[in-house]
């Protein structure tokens, strides 16, 4: 049995990489559809940076299924193991290639206009500065006294977390992938900058 070839430890880290791969080009795919109708740059980038992530993220995965596939009698029952992740590469490729067209400053279609135009809330990205009020608040915290946004995912030191819990902390540092109406997202953005120590 593989099982007893590998550590749990080791087993769970393979599923947990899986796991994150799928969430995350999911998530790639709808922020580049944001990204291309509000023609986002800020959002393209987010966009590239995630694929860049999921890169290095695939190869950790690819490496631990060839190593955990070497240690059994049949290594070809892995192909599907594989592949799964494949398909999650390439669904974050295909999410980066929808965006160039934002990055290189093409001009949108006048039906992406007439669709947000239609459309009563925003997907934008807000940086946390360091001393600003946002620094250190729970996601709880900024759900009982900011703007009624969503905090959909964010990115810190390189890692993101996605659909973060309401007891997660924000930092200095971190980029906020929020969720809102226009004028709750600029609010937020106001908290996030270090001038302002407080609601307004």
């Amino acid at each position: 049995m593989v099982a007893s070839l590998a550590s749990r430890d080791f087993l769970s880290s393979i599923r947990d990489m899986l796991i994150e791969l799928k969430n995350i080009a999911e998530f790639m795919v709808d922020l580049a559809y944001t990204a291309l109708l509000t023609n986002s740059r800020e959002l393209a980038e987010e966009v590239e940076r995630l694929e860049e992530y999921v890169d290095e993220l695939h190869s950790k995965y690819e490496m631990a299924v060839l190593e955990l596939a070497k240690q059994s009698e049949k290594p070809a029952e892995f192909l599907g193991t594989l592949r799964v992740g494949l398909a999650a590469e390439a669904l974050a490729d295909a999410a980066r290639k929808m965006v160039q067209p934002v990055l290189r400053g093409d001009e949108p279609h006048e039906i992406f206009s007439v669709a947000m135009s239609e459309a009563e809330e925003a997907i934008g990205r807000v940086n946390v500065e360091e001393g600003s009020s946002l620094d250190g608040k729970s996601l709880s915290d900024l759900g009982a006294e900011g703007p009624p946004v969503t905090v959909i995912a964010i990115r810190r030191e390189g890692r993101w977390i996605l659909h973060p819990s309401e007891d997660v902390k924000l930092h200095a540092g971190d980029a906020l992938v929020v969720k809102g109406r226009d004028e709750d997202l600029d609010e937020l953005r106001r908290m996030a900058k270090r001038e302002l120590e407080g609601l307004e």
